[in-house]
């Protein structure tokens, strides 16, 4: 290709995938200083993870940020800010405004290189400028990449996919070489890509290898040194910084492929929508919007010209047709999980071993493996019209681009100008100023139980894209060291019941656990600071300085049992103070969170006498039997001797009116998920409390 046309050739896609960014975004919202669009869904945690990974230090591993999750180990990694581009503009982030913003220049890139790489991809085999050109812009309208926009700017860049296909195409002493690269970059985008990747390649090489004689050293070497690539590469960019285990996660049958996706237009932006003015939506079920992959009309018809390469030519289009098929079928298979579903109706639903269960949930979201299919598809048709047709070959693909634009427009009118973005779940009186003199005097914003993804993050993640605290442990990581986080609930909580406060003197935390903060105001009344902020609070040991102190006490009255009438605590009661305990939504029950759990409470009533008998009546949350032994019942700091019958622990106390009695329950046979090889959570369970009561 000579220089001229090189030339043209980048202008004409730099030029469309600047007109295409634009209608997607609209002048504002393209704006690299205009952040409003990312506070909404996921995205806000892209922009705060980059926020503050531009104004730390270089650290080991590369993308280190420790900031934005405190004592997690985080990593740029896991909140999806495209470690690429993030390491590009922090070399330059010494010129960059205070609220700049990458992923809508992501968005133009991979436009432009989803143009330019299917071009080159169909030039290689057809010779032909005016052809490849019309085929390409397929690709730029492709639905499974645009549908990417909404909340997952970093799986936007589905030119990777195109990428590693056109390598296939290369000399084979530059193939092998130019595909391991390939794949070490798209560790710096998303760790999907990576897999889909490495997918595509250990098929293709068990291909040669049964398919090829001798083949067998190049086979064990090539998948080595890839191998061998990617893992160091991974632990320099820092994906270790996490266990394996924590790299896992739920959802594998449930974000799914469903057998109607070809066909079925319908997608996502905040609500459904119809990519299509020919065909109408079809049902779905669970989270396989996942797997949305609709071909379009002319799509359709490369679907057919796709079959008819696999099983009845010969010819090689980027691989062999056999090849082809058999890489299909494994991603399509691995798409499609343990739950095939058509439509609405189940068809097949098994259920997966926790060993195999745990494997595929590396494959969390198991309906983007349908995407190097969706491609292979669109080059394969593409240029099978080529061939098949090559007199007419460019009006035949001309008119067909024609329906595909027409049939995809109902889709796209719904991006215009940045539609996808305007509707939004954040408070727009969020009052900036009040939070920006609160991190003047507090480095640190904690969580008083630690949680990844809380609701306080979603209220505050425009207050955290401000970057105005030094770090903080209010996150949403995609993936997340469950030990720690377990850990430092537990220890936040074990300090507290020590009267060890030193936790608040350097840190601002923020809750929405009402029984905590009234815990804590009837505990430490007098040393830590309470403050209402909307339906939060904010608790340290300094004042707050701009904030007036107000009367709270209202907030925190403890229920009063009157035993003349009722006989059982309120422990549902969201206002009685309590620590150390989960609500089970579904059994309506408190659970007892770790080792150790308080409650206050008061009594009144003319019943209320000394050596009254209180039962705190259980269920085991696993499937464990308990003894006496392993529970240890205090009240008010008295040590009691207990009786253990059918799931009931009894005790005596002496019952004083309207005096705040402090109930700490220990149970020293505490269980995770993880602990029990049942699942991957890390919090420790060990009792459902059904009810106190007083008799």
């Amino acid at each position: 290709m000579i220089k001229k046309d090189l030339i043209r050739l980048n202008i004409f896609f730099l030029s469309l995938s600047i007109i295409l960014s634009i209608y997607l975004f609209g002048f504002k919202y393209f704006n690299p200083t205009n952040t409003s669009w990312l506070f909404w869904g996921d995205l806000p945690t892209l922009q705060t993870g980059w926020n503050y990974f531009r104004i730390d230090e270089w650290r080991f591993p590369i993308f280190s940020n420790p900031n934005y999750g405190i004592y997690l180990n985080n990593n740029l990694i896991y909140t999806d800010s495209i470690p690429l581009f993030a390491l590009f503009f922090k070399i330059f982030n010494f010129i960059l405004p205070d609220n700049f913003q990458y992923f809508s220049l992501w968005i133009l890139f991979s436009i432009y290189l989803q143009g330019l790489i299917s071009y080159l991809t169909i030039f290689k085999v057809t010779k032909s400028k005016k052809y490849s050109l019309i085929g390409s812009i397929f690709f730029i309208f492709s639905t499974i990449m645009i549908h990417r926009i909404t909340e997952f700017p970093a799986l936007f860049g589905h030119w990777i996919i195109l990428l590693f296909l056109y390598t296939e195409l290369l000399d084979k002493n530059k193939k092998f070489i130019i595909q391991n690269l390939v794949i070490l970059l798209s560790l710096l985008i998303n760790f999907y890509f990576t897999l889909i990747l490495l997918m595509i390649f250990y098929i293709n090489q068990f291909y040669n290898l049964i398919s090829k004689e001798k083949y067998i050293n190049t086979f064990l070497k090539q998948c080595f040194l890839v191998l061998i690539s990617v893992i160091p590469a991974m632990y320099i960019f820092g994906y270790f910084q996490i266990s394996p285990d924590d790299g896992l996660g739920w959802g594998y049958g449930f974000y799914n492929l469903n057998l109607n996706s070809f066909f079925n237009p319908l997608g996502e932006t905040h609500t459904p929508i119809n990519w299509s003015n020919f065909l109408y939506v079809k049902p779905l079920q669970n989270g396989e919007i996942e797997g949305f992959s609709y071909l379009g009309v002319s799509g359709l018809i490369f679907l057919v010209l796709f079959f008819k390469h696999i099983f009845f030519e010969k010819k090689n289009i980027i691989f062999e047709p056999r090849c082809v098929l058999l890489i299909t079928i494994i991603l399509f298979f691995l798409s499609l999980s343990n739950n095939v579903n058509f439509g609405d109706t189940n068809i097949i639903n098994f259920s997966l071993n926790k060993y195999l269960y745990g494997l595929a949930s590396l494959f969390r979201s198991s309906g983007r493996f349908i995407w190097p299919v969706y491609y292979l598809i669109f080059i394969i048709g593409i240029i099978s019209v080529y061939i098949l047709f090559p007199k007419k070959s460019f009006f035949i693909l001309s008119i067909l681009l024609s329906i595909q634009l027409f049939d995809l427009s109902s889709g796209l009118k719904h991006y215009f100008n940045g539609n996808q973005y305007k509707v939004t779940h954040v408070d727009n009186n969020i009052d900036y100023e009040y939070w920006s003199k609160i991190s003047k005097q507090f480095e640190n914003l904690r969580l008083l139980k630690p949680k990844n993804n809380t609701l306080i993050y979603k209220k505050l993640s425009p207050i955290l894209i401000k970057n105005y605290f030094k770090s903080t442990d209010v996150v949403y990581l995609s993936r997340v060291s469950r030990e720690i986080i377990a850990e430092e609930r537990y220890n936040i909580r074990n300090k507290i019941l020590d009267k060890n406060l030193n936790q608040f003197e350097n840190a601002l935390f923020v809750t929405d656990d009402n029984s905590s903060v009234n815990y804590l105001y009837h505990n430490f009344h007098n040393q830590i600071y309470i403050y209402k902020y909307k339906d939060m609070w904010l608790l340290s040991k300094k004042k707050i300085s701009h904030i007036e102190s107000e009367d709270l006490s209202h907030f925190f009255e403890i229920p009063i049992l009157d035993l003349n009438n009722k006989n059982t605590i309120p422990i549902l009661n969201p206002n009685l103070p309590k620590l150390g305990f989960d609500y089970d939504d579904t059994k309506k029950k408190l659970i007892l969170d770790g080792k150790y759990g308080v409650i206050n409470f008061k009594l009144t009533g003319d019943n209320c006498k000394k050596d009254k008998n209180m039962k705190i009546n259980f269920e085991p949350f696993y499937d464990e039997s308990f003894m006496e032994s392993d529970f240890e019942i205090e009240i008010n700091y008295k040590k009691k001797d207990i009786k253990l019958i059918n799931n009931s622990i009894d005790f005596k106390f002496n019952c004083i009116l309207n005096y705040t009695n402090h109930l700490k329950i220990t149970s020293r046979k505490i269980f995770s998920q993880y602990d029990k090889r049942i699942g991957l959570n890390r919090l420790k369970r060990s009792i459902l409390i059904n009810s106190i009561i007083i008799y």
